[in-house]
């Protein structure tokens, strides 16, 4: 019994894995930055450069925006789990750090 519980859950796991790839989890890539371009207003290449500039913002926006997704969906994973891993475990559902020395 206890055997098809792990693989219950190990499959769950994967497959919570699988699904986030699939959704876009863990694929927030930044914008590709521009060429720093100091161009005088009278060149021709000024407005391809500064719309070029303005998209790698606007790319920063999105790129942020995802991050926040990401953290906020790890967020909600680990609560999740951790209600679960007090369902599971009760009393012995408690997290052992190693003892840090702090050296002055």
């Amino acid at each position: 019994m206890k055997r098809i519980v792990v693989v219950a859950l190990l499959m769950t796991v994967c497959f919570s894995h699988a699904v986030n790839a699939e959704v876009g989890g863990m694929g927030c890539l930044p914008p590709e930055e521009p060429f720093p371009y100091r161009l005088s207003k009278s060149d021709p290449l000024y407005g391809a450069a500064r719309s070029e500039h303005q998209a790698y913002l606007e790319g920063l926006e999105d790129y942020i925006k995802c991050l926040d997704e990401e953290r906020s969906f790890a967020l909600a994973q680990l609560k999740m789990s951790f209600r679960q891993f007090m369902q599971n475990f009760g009393e012995d559902a408690v997290f052992h750090y190693p003892s840090v020395k702090i050296e002055r």
